[in-house]
Formats: structure tokens, sequence, C-alpha cells
């Protein structure tokens, strides 16, 4: 039988990336190969990805280079703009919207050279292609990872984008029901969610490189490795953005915490220049007690540090769902997050439910919150060394039983399909 052609429009992918859509897309097309033919399409921003090079198209005004990995064919379109090394290039409304814009252009010119059947925006970085897809008849489904309010050309196109899809999904519950109801009530026949999920044999500590040791013998040893003492060990790991994911509320606590508790913390991460020097300038406060690493670290020496940590921070104020939570509990690592988005739906709290919970929900964007949940955590740990014992062994079960990346994958079969229909 032949498979239903599948042309994803994206701007990460693999070890093009910058944050948690690559990681998202990198798995959700390993898993939906076995429906679907799936191809990538995305700008090169100037990277040379180590995968297998199927050729070069060379057009008038940019160039494809053609490659495959693990199955998904992948087509990174370059020029001198595609291949700008900020993914996002700042400032978002100038130069970033330039580059995305570029991107729709090139598109337009590249698609009638490729077959497909159907497109899958990942978000809405393809706006402006749109048109040219429906002119071609192909269906579009729009999956929202999240939107940017915080900037109004981007916002201006991620509402168009919903306007002209033919469907919508959005990858958390609470993020379009709750945070982001009045928008897509707008558009509520042709929405729904369907949850990202984790590669629970990947993010496991049966692949780490300490299968065998316990817990707390390779936690020594990892902080060693970083210049740390042993600790009970708190962990940030994502891009530091001063928008969404509560950075400034991550330093602000930390400090606090690091004034009166002998704990060690890692904050690893790049992105806002003003928040990478504080975190740096937080460091030097603290350097016994913290490590700052303002860079982008391998997927399998995250896995290490989520096989070793104690608890991992989640302090977003908006997040439509996010991995670093799922990644951290199939790692048997406990979050600390904020009650929002996807990071509520995916964690079931202590200071809900003790017996099932798999973390510690906060309200998010207060500093005195997220300071008393790291003292809370710090407390359990101490005083009831069974109850983290149980709650690593939940969040673990939680991520092989609820959010696996097949169950997600069967979902956007049956939307691929219900949109051929039509």
């Amino acid at each position: 039988m032949v498979k239903l052609k599948v042309l994803m429009t994206t701007t990460e992918y693999g070890v093009i990336r910058v944050g948690g859509l690559s990681a998202a897309l990198t798995s959700l097309t390993t898993s939906l190969k076995k429906y679907v033919d799936v191809q990538i399409v995305l700008p090169r921003s100037g990277f040379d990805p180590k995968w297998k090079k199927l050729g070069e198209k060379h057009y008038r005004d940019f160039a494809v280079r053609m490659f495959e990995n693990n199955g998904v064919k992948i087509y990174a379109l370059s020029n001198e703009i595609l291949d700008m090394p900020e993914i996002y290039p700042d400032p978002h409304d100038e130069i970033g919207i330039r580059k995305i814009d570029e991107y729709c252009r090139r598109l337009e010119d590249f698609v009638d050279d490729i077959t497909f059947d159907m497109v899958h925006m990942q978000d809405f970085f393809a706006y402006k292609a749109m048109d040219k897809f429906h002119e071609m008849g192909k269906p579009i489904l729009l999956t929202i990872h999240r939107l940017h309010r915080e900037d109004s050309t981007w916002f201006s196109g991620e509402t168009t984008a919903l306007e002209k899809a033919d469907y919508v999904t959005v990858v958390g519950e609470s993020y379009y029901k709750e945070d982001e109801k009045e928008l897509f009530e707008r558009i509520a026949e042709k929405v729904t969610c369907v949850f990202n999920g984790i590669d629970t044999d990947f993010w496991s500590v049966k692949k780490s490189s300490f299968p065998s040791t316990p817990r707390q013998e390779r936690r020594k040893e990892t902080l060693q490795k970083y210049g740390l003492t042993d600790g009970v060990f708190y962990i940030y790991v994502g891009r530091l953005d001063p928008v969404q994911k509560g950075v400034d509320i991550l330093l602000s606590a930390s400090r606090d915490f690091l004034k009166t508790e002998n704990v060690r913390m890692m904050i690893i991460g790049v992105g806002d220049n003003n928040l990478e020097q504080a975190s740096k300038e937080l460091e030097k406060q603290f350097p016994s007690r913290l490590k700052v690493i303002n860079k982008l670290l391998d997927p399998k020496e995250i896995r290490d540090l989520y096989c070793t940590a104690d608890f991992a921070l989640i302090p977003s104020i908006f997040e439509p769902f996010g991995l670093v939570q799922l990644e951290a509990m199939s790692c048997e690592c406990i979050p600390i997050g904020s009650q929002t988005g996807g990071i509520k739906d995916t964690i079931i709290s202590y200071y809900d439910d003790q017996k099932k919970a798999t973390g510690f929900l906060v309200e998010k964007g207060k500093t005195e919150n997220l300071l008393k949940a790291l003292n809370d955590a710090l407390s359990v740990y101490k005083e009831k060394p069974e109850t983290v014992e149980i709650m690593r062994k939940n969040g673990r079960k939680r991520c092989e039983e609820v959010f696996q990346w097949d169950v997600s994958s069967k979902q956007y079969f049956a939307l691929y399909k219900k949109l051929m229909k039509k």
C-alpha cells in the first residue's frame, strides 16, 4: 500500500535546533514514519548536518540540500538570509520576520518540484506559503507549539495561519482550553489537542552512562565532573527566554535558596544575553553550589544529568506543552514546575496527591512560590526518602503509560486521513 506523503514545514529538526521543537519533531517523525512518508523542509540556518546527503539543487535565489536521517527526507533551504546562524534572529519583528518571509518565498518556489499529498505546519513559520499550498490542492494541518503574543508581527502571522489552516492541533490541552481559551474558541470547530510524547527508550536510566550505578553514587561522580561536590541536586535545562520560561523567577528564587541551603544546582541554556549574564553573576556568588553552562549540550549529556539530578526546575510563565518535565520524569528525576499549560497536564503534584505524585506544581510567576517548592522538595528528600522513590517510579510509569509518541502519531494519522477525505 502506498503511504500518504506528508510535507512538514518547520524551523527546527534534529541538530538544527535551539529548543524543544527539534526534540519533539525528531521523535515524532521517527514514530510517524510507520504510518506515512514524512518529508521535512526548513531553513538550513548555517548548520552542516552529518546526515546522509542525497544531493543538492540550485535555484536562482537559493539552493536546496537534500538529506536523509533515520528514514526521513529533509530539504534544507539555503541562501544568505536562510543561513543566518540564529534560528530566530533578533529583533523578531525585523530580522526574524525577514528570515521567516524569505523561507515562505523560497517554499513557494520549491514545492512544485516535490511530491506530497498534504502539509503539516509546525507553528506558523510557513504562513505566507499557505495560499500556494491551497492552490495546489494540498490540505493543511497546523500544529501550535506556542504563540508569540509578545511579538505583534509574529502573532499576526499566527492568527493568519490559524484562520487559513484546514485543521489545528495544539500540543497542550490546558493551553488552548484555559490559557488561550478566547482565541481558540473562535475556531472551535477545527481545533483539538494532540499531546507531545517522550521517547522512554532514550530517556532512561538504562540507556545512561551508568545504568548499574546507584543514583547517589552517580550523582557524586557527575557533580565532580562539573566541578561541584556532592549534594542534593537541582537542575534547569532550557532556553533563557525572558518572556516564556520564567528564568528571572528562577534566578531570584535560587539566589535566596542558595544563601541558606547547602545544595547543588546547575543552570544550562542559551538565549537572552541579559539572562545569560545574570546567571553567570549568580554563579560567581555561589561558586561551590552553582554551575552555569550557557551552551546547548548533547542530548546524551542531558540524559546523564537527568539520571543524576534529584529535581528538575520548570518555572515557565506559560508552556503549551514542554518536554523538560517528561524527559526528567522518564529519567526518574522529580520536576518542580509552574501550574500552567502542559506542565499542569503532565505532572501530578505532591500538593494534590502524595501517593500518585510525580512532582511539585506551584503558582507561576512568583519568586516566593518557587522558593517554597524548592524548600518543600528538600524537606521531603531529607525526611521522606521512601516518598521520593515512589515519586521517581510514578513519573517514569506515567511517561510509559500516557505520553508515548506512538499515541500521538496515531492521532495525527487519523487527522491526516480525515483531511484527505475532505
